[in-house]
């Protein structure tokens, strides 16, 4: 839940020119303005559920803050490839914290502020330049002043008396008054709509979804109870979580590694390349578990290493096994082997993962010590098995684009986000 900002005396000598105010019914525009002539330069809207910028549906939820910024920097960057964003979240400093996230973007030679409070909003002030991590604090300092006012002059506007703080306006029912330009709901909405919403907002950008659930009960200072629903993500190397009521940073994104089938086709090639006296073997089979979607083929893999066995991970890191090449005749044997060795060594793995992912973005580069995420997208997938000589086909006439490949004589099909699967799908297992 966000907490509440502190209202103060402002001299603010920024440009306050709203682009568009969305939601007509309930959500205010900006008023008065503070000191400043820019005129702006966006395009107008015609729909006021459609952002003119990017062409797609707001996603029109209540406190959407950190999920409308996620999807604009995608689907903008996508739209416009020549322009520049940033994500602007302050300097945070205690795990988990609630945070007013805004976007700092760059349309023909401006900077503009993006964000669910106060939609589009142009900074004079500014170069296309400082829409950099350079100057994150600069920026994200601008943002809350620019904000701060918009606040306090809307509850003005509307005769409310300012709470002090959003759980506040939630035990009032006045959170639908709280300033918003962005659309917060569509006909007919309700909690759980809006959360599936997000969740398939998110899942079609691929990204990574840490947790999703329903009426989760929480409870107000005052020992009130109530439920919401929760929709927590990975974007930007950080791991988010928005709910109905404000949304909150959780800490460090998890790392992004390689579909175990990929990991092992990529592995196989390049163990066998640089070490010829040695072997890999792949063990290919369907994927158990509530992670995995039906269908989605895995690779258990062993290698030789100077007369041992061992099982090959990207993480938790490869494992010795005690299995002998006769055993390998019995991939039920193999492959069980394996999973035993794997869960106890992932089980430690991602206890320390989880402390070190536990810290501000500040502590990113510790985290990574020097990892480099691996290009998970059908193009870097695909440059990936033609540098190594695999028969790989790039399609892009499906819903999304795909990758047909060959292993072991037989097709398969990669879809980034999902994984691989068998044959030759030209569409992914979601649309089916």
């Amino acid at each position: 839940m966000k907490t509440c900002l502190c209202l103060i005396p402002l001299m603010v000598c920024l440009a306050l020119v709203p682009a568009r105010a969305a939601d007509q019914a309930s959500a205010p525009s900006p008023v008065d303005k503070p000191a400043g002539t820019a005129a702006s330069d966006l395009p107008k809207s015609t729909d006021p559920l459609i952002d003119p910028l990017t062409g797609t549906p707001y996603l029109a939820v209540h406190n959407g803050d950190i999920v409308e910024c996620a999807t604009f920097m995608i689907e903008f960057q996508l739209a416009h490839p020549s322009e520049h964003t940033l994500l602007l979240y302050g300097e945070i400093h205690d795990v988990p914290t609630h945070v007013y996230p805004a976007v700092a973007f760059t349309w023909k030679g401006r900077v503009y502020f993006h964000s669910y409070e106060i939609g589009d909003v142009c900074v004079p002030d500014l170069t296309p330049e400082q829409v950099s991590d350079g100057y994150m604090s600069r920026l994200d300092k601008a943002y809350v002043k620019l904000m701060r006012f918009y606040f306090q002059k809307t509850y003005e506007s509307q005769h409310l008396p300012f709470p002090p703080s959003d759980e506040q306006a939630y035990q009032l029912e006045q959170a639908d008054a709280a300033p918003h330009v962005l659309p917060n709901e569509l006909p007919g909405d309700t909690d759980d709509i809006q959360a599936r919403r997000v969740l398939a907002r998110l899942a079609y950008h691929t990204l990574a979804i840490s947790k999703f659930a329903l009426n989760v009960p929480f409870t107000y200072t005052d020992g009130k109870p109530f439920t919401c629903d929760v929709v927590a993500f990975d974007f930007g190397g950080l791991r988010w979580e928005w709910t109905s009521h404000g949304c909150g940073y959780l800490g460090l994104a998890a790392k992004d590694f390689r579909s175990s089938m990929l990991d092992s086709i990529i592995f196989s090639i390049d163990y066998q390349k640089a070490n010829p006296s040695e072997k890999v073997y792949c063990f290919l089979h369907e994927a158990s578990g509530k992670d995995h979607m039906p269908g989605n083929t895995v690779s258990t893999t062993v290698f030789t290493k100077h007369g041992q066995l061992w099982f090959h991970h990207a993480v938790p890191g490869d494992l010795l096994s005690s299995l002998s090449l006769d055993d390998l005749k019995d991939s039920d044997k193999v492959i069980d082997a394996d999973l035993a060795a794997f869960h106890s060594a992932d089980k430690k793995f991602q206890q320390e993962d989880a402390q070190l992912r536990h810290q501000p973005p500040s502590g990113l580069k510790k985290y990574l010590k020097g990892y480099k995420a691996p290009d998970l997208s059908t193009a870097g997938i695909f440059a990936d098995f033609k540098k190594r000589g695999v028969e790989a086909e790039l399609v892009t006439d499906s819903g999304s684009p795909e990758i047909i490949f060959m292993w072991g004589n037989q097709p398969y099909t990669y879809i980034q986000g999902l994984g691989c699967y068998p044959g030759k799908l030209k569409q992914t297992p979601a649309s089916n």
